[in-house]
């Protein structure tokens, strides 16, 4: 509920050769995590992509298809197609992604001499006034042509008057043609630049520039009609091949995740070897069905090193004997290849090496003299098939998983296991609000599901307004009806999105504002209670409830006067509460929002501290969080009791005092000892920090701020708009009817402001409060995502 999947480490070796059998059981368990190679020494390396007949087929199709893919919204809504049907499309769906591709093709290449078509157009559209043909404007031997575009054409002839014997000019509005004799040419060119002539360049043709463009507006229109007859075919193809589109593209995904995935395992010239990581949960299938296909497969549970106290932090790793590290070291100094050393200690040329054979090899390479009672169970570890002895693949891949190991001072940069959310289907949704700061540190406190029951708390809390949540409510509903809404990051938005409604329009009710009106006969303006309007049946259905609601949801007058909600001489009414009207309502929302920010802080503050005792032991926790849970309860209270007026600021209140003061000191010891600040750090910073988390809980005000401000704009559209609406109507004629409409236009456009801000204001606030005022006082969002071989299915069954 509140922890990520448990995640085991798996080790798989076999022969080259099996390589993309075992990679492809991988790929259909779905849930192997493969690991990147990194520990490079002589004679391990990373593996090649496969380069079969297949694998270059798959590359070259799945190609084409992503290309098709990102140029159009393909959507499959009739569910995933069969694994055996997704085999066929790669035979049988080649041309038909061949004609999608022809039809971007065209589409892309209208666009293409559409563009230069028009280019072609605003040239021949400013030659136009010239009137000149497109022939006359150039290729002739000795006479050179200048055509300029200038806002001074009308004093053209007064600039070239001195060279008016010379040449020959014609001016239109806007722009000069001049035509003179090649040694004429600079002068021309000074007089166009005293004109501050910018050139245009003469396309080639012949006829007037007028009818030219008038052929090639012809054109662009002729362009624009294939654009149009071929993307209406293409929407065609889409609605045919949209389901086996996107199947096919999953199914090819997968294929080349599993021919390019030997550049993540570790491969020697006979064997391979892989490190993984999959759910605990599922280990058991894994391992049967990985040792049908490899030689080694093991499995081991994750144990953060962190947790080992005062024991061998690698006591779980797989007991590896010291005589085969050795020979592995003795290889690699004397350069051998495992080939080489094979065929010298395979006396008699069979193949395999017997126990006898083995232990004058180690003898000889001074590597270990072991008696037989020792080599035995040497050659049994490495004698994958039982048969006594020790052919080339088994001595290959007990050096290969050696040498893939790392060194055991390299076991501090270990990657820590990829994170799979594990929670129920109700809070699957908010895990999308999870992931916008990272997924949290394996073996830590996995929030969502108290997002779940907070973030959609405090945005109605801001917002509430029952007309707006229910506003929400359609809008997920009616987006949750579009065909994209099949994707299952949609349908998380969307739920995200309802959630928010529904606690919008609980907190509506709890405030009786709907559309920034007060239901319940009442409305404040400005602080002043007066009469509202009453418009429809339900009004008074609305009125006897929350006239019942006052005199039943009403606080316990001690539990009040303990909160600070109320003075003991007026009953504190919950429901309807007028959060926005000062002396009615206002001065509690404040208290409210203060109360839900030390509560929410303190709850992130605990998990704080479960993390931390976790991970480093409860003395790390106690300096580390317990400090600033006892900053917090003490620094309330000492507030609390000043604004309540029950003490000075400064008055002596020995526990809360001694709380405040203690988890200072705390604090101080925390810097300086576990956050390595030390003692003159510790001292500057403790206090100073202290400010901070002051900062955090004043911070929640801004529930109270947004929420005040959202309803002042509502009741804009009250006092501007509907006010003057029934003024209007009452007064009747056409004045009054006009002045209705108008201010009926100016109702509904800030009613849109208001809903517009709504949606996007408290989300942001809401979503601030979570991820900076919260999480930051226990999350760790350096967790990285699980992403198994070959992904999850969605559109393709029996994957897994």
């Amino acid at each position: 509920m509140f922890a990520t999947a448990e995640m085991s480490r798996l080790t798989v070796a076999a022969p080259v050769d099996k390589m993309e059998e075992v990679l492809r059981m991988c790929a259909s368990l779905s849930c192997v995590h493969i690991e990147e190679y990194g520990h490079f020494q002589d004679g391990i390396g990373v593996g090649r992509a496969l380069s079969t007949e297949g694998a270059n087929q798959t590359s070259a199709m799945l190609t084409k298809v992503r290309a098709v893919s990102s140029s159009v919204q393909a959507i499959n809504t009739d569910g995933p197609v069969s694994i055996n049907e997704a085999k066929k499309l790669v035979d049988s769906f080649g041309s038909k992604i061949d004609d999608a591709l022809a039809y971007l093709d065209t589409i892309r290449d209208s666009e293409s001499s559409i563009a230069t078509l028009k280019e072609q157009h605003q040239v021949l559209d400013r030659l136009a006034p010239l009137d000149i043909p497109l022939e006359l404007m150039g290729g002739f031997d000795g006479l050179e042509v200048y055509v300029g575009e200038t806002s001074r054409a009308s004093k053209a002839k007064s600039i070239f008057s001195a060279l008016s014997s010379e040449i020959l000019l014609h001016s239109a509005p806007g722009i000069v043609a001049v035509a003179c004799q090649t040694q004429h040419a600079a002068e021309v060119q000074i007089c166009l630049a005293e004109l501050g002539a910018k050139a245009v360049q003469i396309p080639a043709g012949e006829g007037s520039p007028a009818k030219k463009a008038s052929s090639v507006l012809s054109e662009i229109t002729a362009m624009e009609n294939t654009i149009a007859s071929t993307q209406e075919a293409l929407d065609a193809w889409v609605g045919r091949n949209g389901r086996s589109l996107v199947a096919l593209e999953e199914y090819l995904t997968r294929e080349d995740a599993i021919y390019t995935s030997p550049t993540l395992v570790a491969v020697s010239d006979q064997a391979f070897a892989l490190d993984a990581w999959v759910p605990t949960s599922q280990t058991e299938m894994v391992t049967s069905k990985l040792d049908k296909v490899a030689s080694h497969v093991a499995v081991e549970a994750y144990v953060d090193p962190h947790h080992a106290h005062g024991h061998d932090e690698h006591h779980d790793a797989p007991e590896v004997a010291k005589e085969l590290v050795m020979l592995s070291d003795y290889l690699l100094k004397t350069k051998q290849s495992v080939f080489q050393f094979f065929k010298s200690i395979d006396l008699d040329d069979s193949g395999k090496v017997d126990s006898y054979e083995f232990q004058q090899a180690l003898k000889a390479a001074n590597v270990a003299n072991l008696p037989p009672w020792d080599i035995g169970p040497l050659v049994k570890a490495m004698d994958l098939d039982g048969d006594g002895q020790i052919n080339l693949p088994e001595l290959d891949i007990s050096l290969t998983m050696i040498r893939a190991m790392p060194a055991d001072d390299e076991h501090h940069d270990e990657p820590a296991p990829p994170i799979e959310f594990e929670n129920g289907k109700t809070t699957q949704p908010f895990e999308l609000l999870v992931d916008l700061v990272g997924r949290p540190k394996y073996g830590t406190f996995e929030p969502s599901m108290l997002i779940m029951m907070t973030f959609p708390f405090i945005y109605g809390m801001i917002l509430g307004d029952f007309g707006y949540g229910a506003i929400l409510v359609a809008l997920s509903l009616w987006l949750g009806s579009k065909p994209f809404a099949v994707d299952p990051l949609a349908q998380k938005g969307m739920t995200v999105l309802r959630w928010m409604g529904v606690w919008c329009i609980i907190w509506g009710i709890i405030f009786a504002e709907g559309f920034g009106f007060v239901w319940d006969g009442s409305m404040y303006v400005d602080g002043v209670l007066k009469d509202g309007y009453r418009w429809g049946p339900d009004i008074a259905i609305l009125t006897s409830f929350y006239g019942w609601a006052h005199d039943v949801f009403v606080m316990p007058e001690a539990l009040a006067v303990f909160l600070g909600l109320g003075d003991g001489s007026h009953p504190f009414v919950m429901m309807p509460f007028h959060r926005a009207s000062a002396g009615h309502g206002l001065e509690q929302y404040v208290s409210l929002a203060v109360y839900l920010g030390v509560f929410h802080i303190l709850i992130g503050l605990i998990i704080g501290f479960l993390n931390v005792n976790k991970a480093h032991g409860i003395a790390a926790a106690f300096f580390e969080k317990g400090s600033w849970l006892m900053i917090l309860v003490g620094g309330f209270m000492v507030c609390r009791n000043f604004v309540m007026g029950y003490n000075d600021l400064f008055e002596v209140q020995p526990l809360w005092n001694l709380l405040l003061l203690g988890g200072i000191g705390c604090l101080i010891v925390g810097l300086a000892i576990y956050e390595g600040f030390g003692w003159a750090g510790g001292i500057i910073m403790g206090p100073i920090e202290t400010f901070g988390l002051l900062a955090n809980t004043l911070s929640y005000l801004r529930i109270m701020a947004v929420g005040v401000a959202g309803v002042k704009i509502a009741e804009v559209s009250i006092i501007l708009g509907w006010e003057n609406i029934l003024k209007g109507v009452e007064a009747g004629g056409a004045s009054g009817y006009l002045t209705a409409l108008l201010c009926a236009v100016i109702f509904l456009f800030v009613q849109v402001f208001a809903l517009a801000l709504g949606i996007l204001s408290p989300t942001i606030h809401a979503a601030r409060l979570h991820f900076v005022e919260w999480m930051g006082k226990f999350y760790d969002g350096s967790g990285r995502a699980y992403s198994p071989l070959g992904g999850q299915p969605l559109h393709v069954e029996g994957n897994s």
